[in-house]
């Protein structure tokens, strides 16, 4: 009988760690502007426009659309990549992270970030590294 009550303990634990892991990813739907302007970190002055007849804008509009769930909360900046304005967020995106901000134009705060395979957005990546 003591063991019934110690599952019952384990059981409501691990399913309220299963609600807080779940709990705390953001479903986001990021909407591509029809031409974007990417900004290159380590050549700040250099802007490459992208539409959608270009393929690193189209990696882009097709990650985004699939990886709607999962976003975390995040704060602070992060370095690397290259980054991007588009409606209500400014992208950046490094080796490791796609990373939303609130404006990455005025005061740049992340808010969100997901993590990425350091093959994704191989394209778009390739930019920041002067390569197109």
């Amino acid at each position: 009988m003591d063991w019934i009550i110690k599952m019952k303990k384990y059981v409501l634990v691990l399913s309220t760690l299963l609600l807080l892991l779940t709990g705390c990813s953001k479903l986001i739907d990021v909407q591509l502007d029809t031409e974007v302007t990417v900004f290159l970190s380590n050549n700040g002055e250099k802007q490459i426009p992208l539409t959608a007849k270009d393929a690193e804008y189209v990696m882009l509009k097709e990650w985004l659309e699939q990886h709607k769930a999962g976003w975390l909360s995040t704060s602070g900046r992060y370095s690397g990549g290259v980054y991007l304005t588009s409606g209500n967020y400014g992208i950046q995106v490094t080796d490791s992270k796609v990373v939303l901000y609130s404006s990455i134009r005025d005061n740049p705060r992340a808010i969100y970030a997901q993590e990425i395979e350091r093959s994704d957005l191989r394209a778009l990546k390739n930019l920041g590294k002067g390569e197109r």
